[in-house]
């Protein structure tokens, strides 16, 4: 009887999440991707079996033959490359992904594919950037528009929207940044430099040039990380990692009990969403943050 009732208790203390076999499969190792992996294994670990494609985009035999071996009811894919992964050579199992910026670029679509996508909406970055900085009129962004092209159209009619002009310059590989950049602050009246998440221009090196310039120009230099408003720019909106990972057990519950479908869910956003803040750098390029708003971040650097 005691046996029995300890079994009942550890029954009823199991959370309610996915109870099915998981393949977790992640791009890489970084600490964004291990975020969103904890809070996902926190919420919904049961069952869960973690690859790592170690930035190979075709994976490995070995690795394929793991997964095609024994099924797994499910795939959770965090990053760009385990989506893709995920979604060409496993079209037999559902995959939700997570982690991903404009999935659709990477066409992530099918009928047993869905995921939550990087994606801020674009009026919300905008009106935050400018609560920031005063007078803010015009924004620089540099892109690729094989990448991001439909990003930056879109992000030029809601900056028009809101009564800001957005300034671009494009770029076809990392080496074109520089140029681009000098280009974009020597030929527009810019207030703000903004980092749009473009996997071409997002590279620590491309990173150092942008801040040195946004700091030699006194340009508030609008990220697309904490990470980098860590090191310098001023300010970031970025997803809640951790949070993604949560949110991804959510949806994978709800898609395993019958009350969400793939067609239905298709592209979620991030449910939490962080303001980070650097006030040294603020300071440095001779910019005032309403306080009211440096109340607002979740994370302040002095």
């Amino acid at each position: 009887m005691t046996r029995l009732l300890t079994l009942l208790l550890l029954a009823c203390a199991v959370p309610a999440a996915y109870a099915d076999s998981i393949a977790l499969i992640k791009s890489y190792d970084s600490e964004p991707y291990d975020a969103a992996i904890s809070g996902f294994l926190n919420s919904c670990g049961n069952e869960v079996k973690t690859y790592n494609l170690e930035g190979e985009s075709g994976g490995s035999d070995e690795l394929i033959s793991s997964i095609t071996g024994s099924p797994p009811d499910l795939i959770v894919a965090i990053g760009v490359l385990a989506a893709e992964f995920s979604h060409q050579n496993f079209s037999n199992v559902p995959v939700l992904y997570a982690m991903v910026p404009e999935p659709q670029a990477y066409g992530l679509t099918g009928s047993n594919i869905a995921g939550i996508s990087l994606d801020i909406p674009i009026e919300r970055q905008l009106t935050v950037y400018r609560s920031m900085v005063k007078d803010l009129k015009s924004l620089g962004a540099i892109y690729d528009p094989e990448k991001s092209g439909a990003f930056v159209e879109e992000a030029k009619a809601v900056a028009h929207r809101l009564g800001l002009v957005l300034h671009t310059r494009e770029v076809e590989s990392q080496k074109q940044v520089p140029a681009a950049l000098r280009a974009l602050v020597n030929e527009e009246q810019i207030d703000a430099l903004w980092m749009i998440p473009d996997p071409t221009v997002l590279s620590p090196e491309s990173f150092k040039f942008l801040l040195l310039s946004s700091f030699e120009n006194d340009l508030p230099f609008l990220a697309a990380s904490d990470i980098f408003v860590k090191v310098g720019a001023l300010a970031s909106l970025t997803p809640d990692y951790t949070d993604v990972g949560r949110q991804g057990c959510e949806l994978a519950t709800a898609l395993k009990n019958g009350e969400l479908s793939f067609a239905k869910v298709d592209v979620v956003g991030p449910a939490k969403i962080n303001l980070s803040i650097n006030l040294k750098t603020a300071q440095k390029i001779g910019l005032t943050i309403p306080e009211e708003v440096i109340a607002t971040a979740d994370v302040v650097y002095e």
